[in-house]
């Protein structure tokens, strides 16, 4: 982790955020009044931090630009946090690198990276501890509720305080199961309709766990997709009510970030 304020001779003094960016695609149709929606997205949206470095001379400011360079052309994708959105990552890949203005002793330099997920993303999972520390903040829709992702009943509510759906093709999600199943273990979304089968048997007494690791089903940790249904279970903003079937002394866990505009 780099954090440019560590280094006195280079300051962030500003960063901007571009709003989201929600695109809409429309379809006329002969004889009907307007258009109808047919498709609608949020895109990527840029992030923009300026800073300010120092220097005593020509020498020294060509050292702190290669180190910058280093550290924001990495050539693969990374995650930037900045002070006003504590509780939020960015995963960006950089657009631009441009000296804004400078002179004898300092410059300011104007970085700009695209977010290509189109949205942000809670720095902590959802098995952290929810205090407003540094890994949670305000504006970030967590309600006045105690919250559990580990369970040991077979009906449960699973809250997604993000503004879009989990879906373990894009993001993370990791749900443990736990128990006695003679087969057919099950896990039923009913907000979304969605269901998993695990077919075989499966003994927590005996050392086994089944996991949902994203689009991996998992028997300790050994793939098992060709026992299951081949189906998946995505979590929709707010509460999910959740099923468990087929499984004696159960216990589950769901492991996930929140997703933000």
């Amino acid at each position: 982790m780099f954090d440019p304020q560590e280094n006195g001779k280079i300051i962030c003094k500003e960063i901007k955020r571009q709003a989201p960016i929600y695109e809409v695609k429309y379809q006329d149709f002969e004889g009907a009044n307007g258009s109808r929606e047919v498709n609608a997205s949020f895109r990527p949206f840029e992030l923009v931090l300026t800073f300010d470095i120092f220097y005593k001379n020509e020498y020294d400011k060509e050292l702190i630009i290669t180190e910058l360079h280093q550290i924001v052309f990495p050539g693969f994708q990374f995650y930037v946090t900045h002070e006003l959105s504590p509780g939020k990552r960015f995963k960006v890949n950089p657009s631009n690198f441009e000296l804004a203005e400078e002179e004898n002793d300092y410059s300011t330099i104007e970085v700009t990276f695209d977010v290509p997920s189109g949205c942000s993303e809670s720095l902590s999972t959802t098995l952290s501890e929810f205090t407003l520390s540094d890994e949670w903040q305000f504006s970030q829709n967590l309600e006045s509720a105690d919250y559990e992702y580990e369970f040991d009943v077979s009906r449960f509510q699973v809250f997604n305080a993000g503004d879009f759906a989990i879906d373990p093709r894009e993001n993370e999600l990791k749900i443990t199961l736990q128990g006695e199943s003679l087969g057919n273990a099950t896990i039923f979304n009913r907000t979304t309709g969605e269901r998993f089968v695990y077919y075989p048997e499966f003994s927590t007494n005996l050392g086994q766990t089944v996991t949902i690791d994203r689009v991996y089903p998992k028997l300790n940790g050994v793939n098992r997709g060709i026992d299951t249904n081949l189906n998946l279970i995505t979590l929709a903003p707010g509460v999910n009510e959740i099923e468990i079937q087929n499984v004696a002394s159960v216990k589950s866990s769901w492991d996930f970030r929140y997703l933000y505009k």
